[in-house]
């Protein structure tokens, strides 16, 4: 936990450091050049992202169990999703989205029609398929932030989504493993789209692969408009303790409950 008091050498040893890397990110919203500031901290096993003062989201791997942590400083919990986690939300669309299509069969052909138009796009019959991937192209070499970079386009589809430059991982001072949390990561997001892919748009092109090295600057696009660019400003290696990856004395939340504890 966050700020433990240690009260024996013993639980001391539990939070020896681990090596990793320290990022500091700018994230700027091109329409408007509102410049919000990131913090990254990432070791073999665990990554954190200091989304804002209020808000962090970490992806831990220690003890053999993956999961995705969403904290909120400011209420003081927490929201966790791991793949049993996973599986349950996965089983209760299936059943509500059951339920709904039995209760449909009684209804008027008038009122089912009614409803099939409203639960269009909300709550389909069947699972939608995965979203496309985003597939990189490598558009040669350039730098950006300081670092010497090879520029790639991401095209999902017919459709450009970013532009991003990736440095060598020797360039950024990661080592290979330092790319483990990012590969289990990849293979979360993965897991959690397979299951339930209703909300792969929401996640759409977190954890694609194909770029070689690490993104230094990424510019999102939509509808052919960059929308948003993020740089790395800084890297430097770090020693972490279970306490830069800890909640603290954050109270659990189920997800998508408003906030009810258990």
């Amino acid at each position: 936990m966050k700020r433990l008091l240690l009260f024996t050498l013993f639980s001391s040893l539990s939070l020896i450091s681990f090596g990793g890397v320290r990022m500091q990110m700018d994230i700027t919203d091109l329409k408007t050049n509102k410049v919000t500031k990131q913090e990254m901290l990432v070791d073999s096993t665990r990554l954190r992202v200091n989304v804002d003062n209020n808000t962090s989201v970490m992806f831990l791997t220690d003890g053999g169990r993956n999961r995705m942590v969403i904290l909120d400083k400011q209420r003081n919990t927490y929201q966790e999703m791991d793949q049993q986690t996973i599986n349950q939300l996965g089983q209760q669309m299936q059943g509500a989205m059951a339920q709904m299509q039995d209760a449909m069969k009684n209804m008027p052909p008038e009122q089912r029609a009614m409803m099939e138009r409203m639960m269009k796009g909300k709550m389909p019959a069947a699972a939608p398929a995965a979203p496309a991937k985003t597939v990189y192209t490598s558009k040669g070499s350039g730098s950006a932030n300081g670092f010497s970079c090879t520029k790639y386009d991401g095209m999902r589809g017919a459709e450009k989504v970013s532009e991003v430059c990736a440095a060598a991982a020797g360039d950024v001072k990661l080592n290979p493993n330092d790319y483990q949390v990012f590969e289990k990561m990849r293979d979360f997001v993965s897991a959690l789209t397979s299951q339930m892919p209703m909300v792969g748009n929401q996640m759409n092109g977190f954890g694609d692969s194909g770029l070689q090295g690490f993104p230094v600057q990424t510019t999102s696009f939509s509808g052919g408009q960059a929308t948003t660019r993020t740089d790395v400003k800084s890297l430097d290696q770090a020693s972490f303790s279970d306490a830069d990856f800890s909640v603290g004395s954050a109270k659990k939340t189920d997800l998508g409950m408003g906030g009810r504890g258990r």
